[in-house]
């Protein structure tokens, strides 16, 4: 089921997840529609996630604008192409969009073990779980500025009962919530994953700086 943008309506278990990679390939039209729906996630979280979704986000638009794809186009392919073409701006774009996504990845089953760990949500520490998702992902890239202002919006970060609420999950599907958050980590790990290697084996970004200046 495709979500409902930022509407009453949205829920995480609507939340398109990303594609299945199969013979090597990922569909760049699954990819992109479930990448914005982790656009919509950051606003149901906050204003304070708000430099987060504009670095995602523009990322994600720099894959639309140069490419030319349809619903059979394969991401991987669209990269090399652009690459034989001389250039490397959506892959430069899809690499930091891909190292995003393991914040999200590591997010999504943090949250998952918290709720099976605790007696209630309002004793799941977000503040701690927010910080070993960024520790454990992009900070690594950051330089001392980012990681300050990233700092911050961890300490910021809204509780797991505000989360819940702003994904309208309640007590009756909990369970159901967990599910959702191991199935939606995997999606983002396997994909993720062949993005990782793509880059590895190809090496086509080789002139892209390690860290965001």
């Amino acid at each position: 089921m495709a979500s409902t943008s930022t509407s009453d309506e949205f829920s995480f278990l609507s939340m398109r997840q990303f594609p299945s990679v199969i013979n090597g390939r990922i569909n760049i039209v699954e990819y992109l529609a479930a990448a914005s729906d982790l656009i919509t996630l950051l606003e149901r979280f906050g204003t304070i996630f708000t430099p987060v979704r504009i670095d995602l986000q523009g990322n994600i638009d720099k894959i639309k604008k140069q490419y030319k794809y349809d619903e059979n186009s394969c991401l991987l392919e669209l990269m090399l192409d652009e690459k034989a073409r001389g250039e490397v701006i959506a892959a430069g774009g899809c690499l930091w969009l891909n190292r995003g996504l393991l914040f999200f990845e590591i997010l999504f089953m943090e949250m998952k073990n918290s709720l099976q760990k605790a007696l209630n949500p309002d004793d799941i520490n977000m503040k701690q779980v927010f910080t070993r998702a960024y520790e454990g992902s992009v900070k690594q890239f950051h330089n001392w500025v980012t990681q300050q202002l990233f700092t911050i919006i961890c300490k910021m970060s809204p509780n797991m009962p505000q989360i819940m609420r702003s994904l309208n999950v309640n007590q009756n599907n909990v369970k159901e919530f967990e599910t959702s958050l191991e199935s939606f980590s995997i999606s983002l790990h396997l994909v993720r994953c062949k993005t990782d290697d793509f880059f590895r084996d190809t090496n086509i970004l080789s002139d892209i700086p390690n860290k965001k200046v």
